[in-house]
Parts: C-alpha cells; sequence; structure tokens
C-alpha cells in the first residue's frame, strides 16, 4: 500500500511540475515550450523534490518558516545534482542559470530556488492535502493497477528518453570532430591554388554536416528549447544548428 501511494504521489506531483514548468517558460514567450526531459508530459524532478519535501517538512509542518527554508534547501539540492548528472553522462545542460544573479555555477539559483520555496509552502498547505484525499479514494485494486502501470510507463519513457538523448549527444560530438578535421585542412590548404577543387568540397563537406545535423536535431531541440553545453564550442554548435532549423522553417513556410 505505501509503494502504491508512493508512486501516485510521485505521478501527481511529476504532472503537475511539468504544468508549472511549461506555463512558467510559455507565458512570457507567447508560445508553447515544453520543458519536458522524458517523452511524457511529466518531469520526474519535480516528483522526487516534492517527495522529499513532503517527508523533509514532515515535523516541523506547523512552522512555515522553516517550510519555506527546507523547500529551498532541498529543492536547490535535487536542481544541482540532478544538473550535473545531466551534464556528467551527457555533456549537455537542459537548463543554464549562468546569466542569472547569484547563481552557482548554472545550475542554481537564488531566484528560482526562492520561486521552488513559495511553491513548497503551497504544497505542504494546500497541494498536498488534496492529493491526500484523491489518493486515499482509489480503490485498493485500482491504486495498485494503476501504480504498476505508472511504473512500466515510467520506465519505458525513461529509456526512450535517455537513449535520444545520448543519440544527439554522440551526434554532435560526431559533427564536432568532423567540423574540426575540415578547418584544420581547409587552413592548410588555404595558400595552395590547386587544391582548390578539394578546397570546395570540404566546404560542401561542412554545409552537409550542418544540413544533417539539423534535420536529425529538429525534434530533441524542440523538445529541450534550453538544451546547452559546458563546452562554449559546442554552445556555438548548437546556436548554428537552431538558427538553420528555423531557416529551414521559414523555407518551408514559403512554398
Amino acid at each position: 500500500m505505501l509503494f502504491n501511494t508512493v508512486i501516485w504521489y510521485f505521478f501527481f506531483y511529476a504532472v503537475i511540475g511539468y504544468l508549472v514548468e511549461v506555463t512558467y517558460c510559455s507565458v512570457p514567450q507567447r508560445k508553447l515550450v515544453n520543458r519536458g526531459f522524458l517523452y511524457g508530459p511529466w518531469l520526474p524532478i519535480y516528483g522526487l523534490g516534492a517527495l522529499l519535501i513532503i517527508i523533509g517538512t514532515h515535523h516541523v509542518v506547523t512552522k512555515p518558516i522553516l517550510v519555506f527554508f527546507v523547500t529551498v534547501f532541498l529543492t536547490s539540492a535535487v536542481e544541482y545534482i540532478g544538473g550535473w548528472g545531466l551534464e556528467r553522462f551527457f555533456g549537455l545542460r537542459l537548463w543554464d542559470y549562468s546569466t542569472y544573479r547569484f547563481n552557482f555555477r548554472g545550475r542554481v539559483c537564488l531566484r528560482n530556488s526562492t520561486l521552488f520555496g513559495l511553491l513548497g509552502l503551497a504544497l505542504v498547505y494546500g497541494i498536498h492535502p488534496a492529493v491526500q484525499k484523491v489518493v486515499a479514494a482509489m480503490g485498493e485494486r485500482t491504486a495498485d493497477i494503476g501504480a504498476h502501470v505508472i511504473v512500466l510507463v515510467f520506465a519505458i519513457d525513461t529509456t526512450a528518453s535517455v537513449l535520444s538523448m545520448r543519440s544527439f549527444a554522440a551526434l554532435l560530438e560526431r559533427y564536432h570532430l568532423r567540423k574540426g578535421e575540415i578547418e584544420e585542412k581547409l587552413a592548410s590548404l588555404a595558400s595552395q591554388s590547386q587544391a582548390r577543387l578539394l578546397v570546395e568540397r570540404l566546404k560542401e563537406e561542412r554545409v552537409e554536416l550542418m544540413e544533417t545535423l539539423a534535420l536529425k536535431s529538429r525534434s530533441i531541440l524542440s523538445r529541450f528549447p534550453s538544451l546547452t553545453s559546458q563546452s562554449e564550442e559546442r554552445k556555438g554548435h548548437l546556436r548554428a544548428v537552431r538558427e538553420r532549423i528555423e531557416e529551414i522553417l521559414q523555407e518551408r513556410k514559403k512554398r
């Protein structure tokens, strides 16, 4: 029974977190911005964060100030570790607070941590009591079947998303290496007039590389509009490919 309850709490808060993130990012940009790491409409970092807040504030629930600061600490820790893990395993960043004031290594920042603290208050004193009632009202069989379905779907989604991200990271790395090789050859051939045909072919290959990267990256970059990299050079590649994707879309609109 405890297993089912935990899974349902995780599911509800992962979905609520997804809706909060999408709304928070979409309203200023006046367009739908998908903030999910997974294919499904849920953010596991919110599900995990909410569970930690519920557990971590259990003994201080009568003291809102402590609830706020415990929430700030726990959510900042989860966000930092999550950001570090993505960089460590994929060499990519799904969020980057480097331009925000009072940020720490671009993974957490004071503004967002404060917002999470306020959301923690809303969670503890408003949202969680309502979610508790919904979960408690479920029949035991319904809750059990639903929890196992959630685990299965989540496992499939996570596996597919991780494989997709690893594939993209490998594609970006291949582009980076081959583009570097082409640039080196072009530099060495710059003073050799007899190598004009080879120079033109290398330039064509450079363009083809960008076209391939743009076509294969469109889906994942649309899912992760904030995707960036630790490397300044790879950040440049990502900016270039986004610009090329935008050009391709504009060209298609004109047809």
